[in-house]
């Protein structure tokens, strides 16, 4: 029963991860306030929780402003990019329903839906892989899009678990402010790193 409670423990082990996922959850908060920087910090955070969950985060602060300092540029040009593809694709689905009915407007809705299907396939691996491999911010884009369609299966995993969050701030609105503010972000990012290492422990080579 005392091992339960030694520091190298199981609950201390615990509760020493929980503290970090806090951690990181509110430097990613922080850090995105500028809004152009949110890149870095989308980069910073899956950094960390690729680090957390193979047991080797060391320390949180300086493991995550390294990452942001290194990956500053590329995550930013990335996340500008990606911003302005999710502001025209606004524009479109606005212009798409303003339409109306018909059969243009229905070609035309499918075809938004399916190249949105592979902006959402971009967005989810783009960061993680930029906070793991160096490369081209071209090179980036183009293995994210190719690692995520490679490996569907883990893919779908992945956006279940954002849904999952997504849908749990649907429900509870500003109930779960609390809970977005400690593990909002981290947690997810943190659950979904571990299917994130075995596709690019695949890369790794």
């Amino acid at each position: 029963m005392g091992g339960i409670f030694n520091y190298d423990g199981p609950l201390f082990r615990f509760l020493d991860k929980a503290v970090n996922i806090v951690i990181i959850n509110l430097l990613f908060l922080i850090c995105s306030i500028p809004v152009f920087t949110i890149g870095a910090s989308m980069t910073a955070l899956y950094y960390m929780a690729m680090k957390l969950s193979a047991g080797e985060e060391g320390y949180i602060l300086q493991g995550f402003f390294k990452s942001f300092k290194e990956n500053f540029k590329q995550s930013t040009i990335i996340w500008m990019i990606m911003l302005l593809i999710a502001v025209i694709f606004r524009v479109d689905f606005y212009a798409v329903n303003s339409i109306g009915s018909g059969a243009f407007s229905a070609v035309f809705r499918v075809g938004l839906i399916i190249l949105f299907l592979v902006w959402l396939l971009e967005l989810s691996y783009v960061f993680p892989l930029l906070a793991r491999f160096q490369n081209t911010v071209k090179g980036t884009m183009k293995n994210a899009l190719a690692m995520a369609v490679g490996s569907l299966p883990m893919t779908a995993v992945i956006f279940l678990i954002w849904a999952a969050a997504g849908f749990a701030v649907y429900v509870f609105f500003w109930r779960a402010v609390p809970i977005i503010i400690l593990v909002g972000f981290s947690l997810p990012a943190y659950l979904s790193s571990f299917i994130f290492r075995r596709v690019f422990d695949k890369y790794s080579n």
